[in-house]
């Protein structure tokens, strides 16, 4: 009888857990360096942008000029832009409160883009 109320109680602290949904995510985020000045244009200069699309599909700009498709997965609150052939990168983010995404490595804030 532990046992099973052991187990339920497992269940419910798994059942309970805020994971994130994909329309939660979907659109363009973009993040601004400390020093750099891309003219309030993150696709120009040394800003940085991620677009999440339906399907896990990600389009990244992360330093240069060159957009990379990749994909992304969402585990919890993370969400983990995946390493490819066009991207050579592996990035974390976490969803905030405010809708804001903050990088887990550099812990730098992107903001969505309207």
């Amino acid at each position: 009888m532990k046992n099973l109320l052991l187990l339920a109680l497992v269940a419910l602290v798994f059942i309970s857990c805020d994971k994130l949904d994909e329309p939660d995510i979907l659109g363009s985020y973009a993040n601004t360096p400390e020093g750099c000045t891309s003219n309030n244009d993150p696709m120009f200069g040394c800003g940085r942008f991620i677009t999440l699309s339906a399907g896990g599909v990600a389009d990244v700009l992360y330093g240069g000029d060159m957009i990379s498709r990749t994909s992304y997965k969402i585990k919890g609150q993370k969400i983990k832009i995946e390493k490819s052939d066009q991207f050579g990168l592996e990035l974390t983010f976490k969803k905030l409160d405010d809708g804001t995404l903050r990088e887990e490595g550099d812990k730098s804030i992107w903001l969505k883009q309207e």
